[in-house]
């Protein structure tokens, strides 16, 4: 709520108040939060009214006359300023750090971008109009997201995850040439399990993870690793920079594919 409807409600609140005192209220509460306090003569002046209304409003009101409704206001505006002022601070400083720790987090991400992987990877997607994408956990939204960017694009995609049984896995991708995997930890036994049978088959494998130590990055052709702040901590449910990073990430890679004319945006 803004200030001067704050300072209005209070005031008006019940008070039964007619069109043209709402109007006179809202005018002197304006003034007074422009730190213009005039005398009942201007007031009256610059609304065209007469000062007898003035203070019939401010006896409506519940005070004695125009003086004191104004003692009143000087003070409930300098609450309301002063608690405004603290709110915002209290809302400015973590803010500022959240956003400080997310640059930093996203520099060190896309300092340590290999671009002999990002030339391989777009490589990999003109090559292949056929992608299978495959997600564990909260990161099935990142397979997902990517994987209906590229049937924007006009390529042939095909979703899976840790809840599909291995059967539907190994019939799904004999028809691909390439499998995108995103996994947090990479460590999910039914992740690593998936890229090891694609390896065998012939597929090349693309893992995104948080973790470039991980069994799954040992086995995949090419790794992308965003910055995961619990790597350590292991509290991956924890609200970071992560996931948004790995969201950048993506569009980073959609970006150049455009640039370097290998997708066609329509």
């Amino acid at each position: 709520m803004k200030s001067i409807d704050h300072l209005f409600f209070d005031y008006a609140n019940e008070r039964h108040l007619t069109t043209a005192e709402k109007e006179i209220l809202l005018f002197l509460i304006r003034k007074k939060l422009e730190n213009k306090t005039l005398s009942i003569r201007l007031a009256a002046n610059e609304l065209f009214v007469s000062t007898t209304t003035i203070i019939r409003l401010c006896k409506k009101l519940g005070f004695s006359g125009y003086s004191e409704f104004i003692y009143h206001l000087n003070l409930k505006a300098s609450k309301l300023v002063e608690g405004d002022a603290e709110y915002i601070e209290d809302i400015h400083q973590p803010l500022s750090e959240a956003v400080e720790t997310f640059k930093h987090h996203f520099e060190q991400t896309f300092d340590s971008l290999n671009e002999q992987s990002i030339e391989r990877f777009l490589q990999e997607i003109k090559e292949n109009n056929m992608i299978y994408f495959y997600g564990a956990g909260f990161s099935t939204l990142f397979a997902n997201y990517l994987s209906k960017k590229f049937e924007l694009f006009g390529y042939y995609v095909s979703n899976s995850s840790t809840s599909d049984s291995r059967a539907i896995f190994l019939n799904n991708i004999e028809k691909y040439r390439l499998l995108i995997v995103f996994s947090r930890s990479g460590n999910t036994q039914k992740v690593l399990e998936k890229v090891q049978l694609a390896n065998d088959r012939g597929l090349t494998t693309i893992l995104f993870t948080g973790n470039s130590k991980s069994a799954t990055a040992e086995v995949a052709d090419m790794v992308f690793t965003v910055l995961d702040p619990t790597i350590e901590s292991q509290h991956e449910f924890e609200v970071t920079s992560y996931e948004s990073n790995m969201f950048m990430l993506i569009d980073l890679l959609l970006t150049l594919a455009v640039k370097k004319g290998i997708i066609t945006e329509y």
